[in-house]
């Protein structure tokens, strides 16, 4: 048996190249394994397990935003998207008009139930939601560089994107968001830049898929299943950053989702598998 690994390990390894370096610390072609922070975050991320003790969405507080934004820092993202308006008007426009409302939670009072601004303003009543993220919108202006509001704006509309691709306010159901959007981003811009707008997200949504089948496995299918439906919405469907949701609160889900462009989203239930990959109770169940 040891003589068949060894030449199995023998096969797989025959085109290994050692690289020599002069570094005293680990050094990568990689930007991101080089980066220490990461590292260690990522590996959380992708392995632990889940618990009231520390929340799912407790996850964005460990520091993989800074991190990301050390490999990969703003001023070089602004720089992809003004030479991604340069050869793709349909972000030109975007990013040229820079639309933005300072909704409140209570504006969503007005709507009815089923509605698509009903559905955020049953979430933020019942379960606690906070759109804002506790920011004072009327005090919140426009931003002038592009990825400021882009921050803004994907940061504004994240929770319309889980009634409209069919992401249910749980963790599980926050890979079909996850995973729609990635995929939209990539069809509708440019490489170098959907990887840039991309990279937090696939962290985000992996972290999702590695955890339920290394500890709850019992949830494996459903995440997959969430994954399938949110690549298939995602390519299909019109660019989801330029989506005006303002247009569509007063419609139901599938009326919206034809205004916008949204295609083939059906809402997956996911809150069952939730409630086991979170070890929490439903009440306690959240998305991100």
């Amino acid at each position: 048996m040891e003589n068949d690994k060894s030449a199995v390990s023998a096969y797989l390894g025959k085109n290994i190249r050692r690289a020599n370096t002069e570094s005293s610390l680990l050094a990568s072609t990689s930007r991101w394994l080089n980066n220490a922070a990461l590292r260690d975050i990522l590996t959380t991320w992708l392995l632990r397990k889940n618990g009231p003790d520390f929340p799912v969405e407790a996850d964005h507080t460990l520091g993989m935003r800074e991190a990301t934004e050390q490999i990969i820092p703003p001023s070089e993202i602004e720089e992809l998207m003004i030479e991604e308006r340069r050869v793709n008007p349909a972000f030109d426009a975007f990013m040229e008009e820079k639309f933005f409302t300072p909704f409140r939670n209570n504006d969503f009072d007005q709507y009815a139930p089923g509605t698509v601004g009903g559905i955020i303003g049953r979430q933020i009543r019942d379960f606690g939601f906070d759109l804002t993220l506790g920011v004072d919108m009327s005090k919140v202006e426009r931003p002038t560089t592009n990825f400021a509001y882009w921050k803004l704006r994907t940061g504004q509309t994240h929770d319309f994107e889980h009634i409209l691709v069919g992401g249910q306010f749980n963790s599980i159901g926050e890979i079909v968001v996850i995973f729609a959007k990635a995929s939209n981003t990539s069809i509708h811009i440019g490489p170098k830049l959907a990887q840039a707008l991309n990279a937090y997200l696939l962290f985000s949504g992996m972290r999702m898929v590695s955890r339920s089948l290394l500890h709850y496995p019992e949830t494996w299918p459903k995440a997959l299943e969430c994954l399938e439906h949110g690549l298939r919405v995602g390519r299909a469907s019109a660019p989801m950053y330029a989506y005006r949701y303002e247009d569509v609160f007063h419609l139901s889900p599938e009326e919206a989702r034809l205004k916008l462009g949204v295609r083939h989203a059906v809402e997956i239930d996911s809150e069952h598998a939730s409630m086991i990959f979170r070890e929490e109770a439903p009440l306690a169940d959240a998305a991100e």
